[in-house]
């Protein structure tokens, strides 16, 4: 070995670092035990996956550096870096240890993708299995059980138990097993061979199932100070060489609240649905339900630009059939048909028994009416074909009306009533058939049109204002930024919301030169605040058909241009429904829209279709709460709170602002503020108010 590599190798052993050094494919040096038996390039493929080795390999034999991250190599997790050493032929070959950083980024992916499933899986079941799948990810869970504790009946239920040699256990007593031991006294326990054989001749606990090598259970508890235990995870190994130790427990501590919050929460939501919001006969949705969830489609609509269509359905003659052949069979019938119905419509669907032989259906996001007709004709024509009831074969029909929203109606009250009118046509006109609420229809058609044409105007007219709604920060309760509103001041309507014009706007693509306008007019004000010495930001939304224009980067580089505002104060607003219809492309402009020193919020957040592993793909600076959760909040009731906190905290996990809107009440302040959300906007500030108001709200605020 020459004197100079030596003396190289003596330098590098004084900092304490792991390496290998390579002259072509043979070791000269290697500092640490463990690759101690590696004498030339090939032997690195004992410790090294396939596609690794072949990049290392590679970059050794051409000379060339590269930059490895996360190799496994033998359960601990290494940064591998190679290039030359200094300017000798030799190659180096660093290991950089990086297994803690590894394993928690792992336990942290762990807990975000628990509040994940808890938010959009709906079944508790499959919750259990998802459960299941990412715990797998940090600890062996060959064999595992959820266990349930049912303490007004003292009895102990195992909702979900995978095991290689046991069945899954009935619902039982509470004993004096280990699993009763945990949920009992709410600690957690890792009972090894020994103490297993101790607990045995003891007497303590009773040994239940084939005996373990290792036995880990933690308690699932909910709560704040004194909590409450209500279940238990376990695992637990057969296997001499899959032993569980001290750490395990640790992890398994660590993203056991995640985990009970998560199946107490689904629990809790599918007691109350079971109660409250479900007809006992069909399972199907009640009225109550349906309201909401028709309100909810009614927002999401004016929201989204988008139509939806509400069913009135009566099957004809029922009350024959049920005094005929008796209520059991009626009952028999109606569930029947639940089902047929229930299968021909998607997921986003909702169906309910309005009550006797009526159904109400819920079908949003229509992008044509022929969609609705097409389902009508497979209810009819298919669905309710060859039903045998009580082994008697059926003639089944039904008369069904249609109304659209926001054709035929604004509200809940006046859709149904305008679908139950045209279900009655259907009748009059023979049954077994389904017609469209046509005189409502007709009346809006015409209205919309003269919208239309007025709208046009009111572009050239210049009848628009911008009004401006405050945001603070919750630390400072100081006015930060604001939200541009607009509003149409019609000489022949007077000030219109919008939205009695921006769907017709987005229908007729006058959207795209008003969405301009309001994005200029928007940085023009705000730099003249600036120049007032009040440096605040600017939130303006930005639409689905803006979005997607191929001119939208220059319009926002004209609208800074023209206002010599400093692009960080301003703030573009997208819905999740605008970013998730195209993630490719979305993820692109996104990128160049940051490029420009834009930040980028996603509006109404929580209300839209979105994965949440989606958003780590978009460079997004702010999560904005829908209002509608906001208004939920009720210190009375801490699970109405619960999607608030949610979005709180996995915003801020994410490296993201959050900001809430729509805060009315102080009870809403103070739970946004103990959940350490950072901005709020809402009328217990301001309401949306004009430029000479807002200028005095920014003079009060800097006065305090």
């Amino acid at each position: 070995m020459m004197a100079d590599t030596r003396m190289h190798i003596e330098f590098l052993d004084s900092l304490n670092l792991r390496y290998i050094l390579f002259s072509r494919n043979k070791v000269l040096h290697s500092n640490k035990y463990r690759f101690k038996n590696v004498k030339n390039i090939d032997d690195l493929s004992s410790f090294l996956n396939k596609n690794d080795f072949t990049k290392i390999k590679k970059s050794i034999l051409d000379k060339s550096e590269i930059n490895i991250n996360d190799v496994d190599i033998k359960n601990s997790y290494y940064d591998i870096s190679i290039k030359k050493l200094f300017d000798s032929d030799i190659i180096i070959m660093m290991f950089y240890n990086n297994t803690s950083f590894h394993r928690e980024k792992i336990l942290k992916d762990c807990i975000f993708k628990i509040s994940e499933a808890s938010h959009y899986v709906d079944d508790l079941d499959e919750l259990y299995v998802k459960i299941h799948n990412i715990l797998s990810e940090v600890i062996n869970t060959q064999n595992f059980y959820i266990a349930i504790a049912d303490w007004e009946n003292n009895l102990i239920k195992f909702p979900y138990f995978v095991d290689i040699h046991d069945e899954q256990p009935k619902t039982k007593l509470m004993g004096n097993g280990l699993t009763e031991y945990v949920i009992k006294t709410g600690q957690s326990i890792l009972v090894n061979p020994e103490q297993s054989d101790f607990l045995i001749k003891s007497n303590s606990i009773d040994i239940q199932g084939t005996e373990c090598v290792d036995w880990l259970g933690i308690p699932l508890k909910i709560g704040e100070s004194n909590k409450t235990t209500f279940g238990a995870i376990v695992v637990q190994s057969y296997d001499d060489k899959i032993r569980f130790s001290e750490n395990d427990k640790k992890i398994l501590l660590f993203v056991s609240d995640q985990i009970a919050m998560a199946i107490k929460r689904k629990m809790d939501n599918i007691e109350i649905k079971r109660q409250a919001f479900y007809d006992h006969l069909t399972g199907l949705a009640n009225k109550i339900l349906f309201n909401d969830r028709l309100e909810q489609t009614i927002f999401n609509c004016d929201r989204t630009n988008t139509q939806a269509a509400v069913l009135f359905i009566d099957l004809d003659n029922f009350k024959f059939i049920n005094d005929s052949m008796g209520h059991t069979a009626g009952d028999e019938l109606l569930k029947l048909v639940s089902k047929r119905l229930q299968r021909c419509l998607r997921k986003t669907d909702t169906i309910s028994r309005w009550g006797g032989d009526e159904f109400t259906v819920i079908l949003p996001e229509i992008k044509n009416v022929r969609h609705v007709i097409n389902l009508c004709s497979r209810i009819l024509n298919k669905e309710l074909k060859n039903v045998i009831i009580e082994n008697q074969e059926l003639r089944i029909t039904a008369s069904i009306g249609i109304s659209l929203y926001p054709d035929d109606g604004r509200d809940i009250e006046e859709l149904i009533k305008n679908a139950d009118t045209a279900m009655y046509k259907s009748k009059e006109l023979g049954k077994n058939q389904y017609q469209l609420y046509r005189q409502e229809m007709n009346q809006n058609i015409l209205e919309k049109i003269s919208y239309e044409n007025r709208l046009f105007n009111a572009i050239e007219n210049k009848e628009f204002i911008l009004l401006f709604q405050p945001q603070i920060d919750l630390n400072t309760n100081r006015i930060i930024g604001f939200e541009s509103l607009i509003r149409w001041i019609s000489p022949e309507m007077g000030l219109l919301s919008p939205y009695k014009f921006i769907p017709i706007a987005e229908e007729t693509n006058l959207i795209l030169p008003l969405g301009k306008w309001i994005l200029e007019q928007t940085c023009i004000q705000n730099k003249k605040w600036h120049d007032m010495g009040y440096e605040i930001s600017s939130a303006v939304n930005i639409s689905a058909k803006q979005f997607l224009q191929d001119d939208m980067i220059e319009n926002i580089k004209s609208a800074i241009s023209k206002s010599q505002l400093n692009p960080k104060y301003l703030d573009l607003e997208l819905t999740e429904t605008i970013i998730m219809d195209d993630v490719d492309r979305a993820v692109e402009i996104l990128e160049e829209v940051k490029s420009l020193g834009i930040n980028i919020s996603i509006d109404d957040f929580g209300t839209g279709y979105s994965s949440l592993s989606y958003l780590k793909k978009f460079p997004i600076n702010t999560l904005k709460i829908d209002q509608s959760f906001i208004s939920s909040i009720d210190s009375k009731k801490p699970s109405s709170s619960s999607i608030a906190n949610l979005v709180i905290d996995l915003g801020h996990k994410l490296g993201m602002n959050v900001i809430a809107e729509g805060v009315e009440t102080q009870e809403q302040v103070d739970f946004l503020k103990k959940y350490t959300c950072d901005k709020i906007q809402g009328y217990i500030i301001s309401e949306p108010v004009n430029e000479v108001e807002f200028t005095l709200l920014l003079e009060k605020n800097t006065n305090l």
